[in-house]
């Protein structure tokens, strides 16, 4: 009988990165140039980080947002090894809600997560350089409930003068994960790094029993530690106390107030199907949305 490794080795589980991109009018010129060059040069690193990880096959989404929104990928996430990226071009408002929505809409066996059962849990990466132009509230209380965001890893940047961090902040669910920045040289740096720490935190965390459950906050604090910054140069102020609730995962049962900076303990990891560390889609339905049976929100 011929071994495992004869057959090529133990199958590597599948990462995907989503990067949710703002290209409305105020993107213009120097920003979605800078956008799109940091892009390239990340997705070029990923590839080779990918050829060197023996425990993920990266795969990458890009969905932008203006007016409307729009995959990069219509069919789906790909191998970063054959991912083509196109340059990105500014125009219209910054309908971050209609991106969420869309966000949702593929965050289900039915579309977008039909390969992801025994896979890492995703990665989002949010990035904009404005106000919401949109219900973005409405649109976030409603993905909040679908287990592959809630679950996944969240980070954002807020570039620019008139970015919304405390909006990128809600839908990462801690100011922590969010980097604020003018400075478009050193986000174009940053989004580099964090899509390379996060995809290998978080495929490695789970490798060494960890159970995958490396937070946003926990990723972009390693950035910028091995960047040599100061946190309190790049961290917005707090979140929507009237999200709290949605962000941090209590939709059942009462919710509980904590001290302020202390987070809530998170489920368990491993105890609703799949292996300790791997995604699970939950629930009793098709979607990563389900019921939840977590509970009360416990500080």
């Amino acid at each position: 009988m011929p071994s495992i490794t004869s057959l090529g080795g133990v199958p590597r589980r599948e990462l995907t990165i989503f990067y949710i991109l703002d290209t409305s009018g105020s993107m213009s010129g120097q920003p979605i140039a800078t956008l799109n060059t940091a892009m390239e040069e990340t997705l070029q690193v990923l590839k080779d980080v990918a050829a060197d990880n023996a425990d993920a096959q990266l795969k990458i989404a890009v969905l932008e947002f203006n007016s409307n929104c729009k995959w990069m990928n219509p069919a789906g996430p790909e191998y970063v090894e054959d991912f083509l990226y196109t340059d990105l071009t500014a125009g219209g408002a910054t309908n971050i809600g209609g991106a969420l929505t869309e966000l949702d809409k593929r965050l289900h066996q039915d579309g977008f997560m039909k390969s992801m059962t025994g896979a890492y849990l995703p990665i989002f990466i949010f990035m904009t350089d404005g106000h919401p132009t949109d219900n973005y509230k409405k649109a976030l209380e409603k993905i909040n409930g679908n287990r592959w965001f809630k679950r996944g890893c969240r980070i954002g940047f807020a570039v620019g003068d008139t970015a919304d961090a405390g909006m990128i902040a809600n839908i990462c669910g801690s100011a922590e994960a969010v980097v604020q920045t003018n400075d478009l040289a050193l986000f174009a740096r940053l989004l580099k790094v964090a899509s390379v720490t996060s995809s290998m935190m978080r495929s490695k965390s789970a490798t060494t029993g960890a159970g995958g459950d490396v937070t946003g906050s926990e990723i972009i604090s390693t950035v910028v530690e091995e960047e040599g910054i100061d946190p309190g140069t790049v961290t917005p102020e707090g979140l929507d106390p009237d999200l709290l609730g949605s962000l941090l995962g209590g939709l059942d049962g009462e919710r509980t107030s904590g001290p302020e900076g202390k987070e809530p303990e998170r489920p368990g990891e491993g105890t609703e199907g799949g292996e300790t560390g791997g995604f699970f889609p939950g629930g009793t339905g098709e979607d990563g949305g389900g019921d939840d049976d977590w509970g009360a929100i416990k500080w």
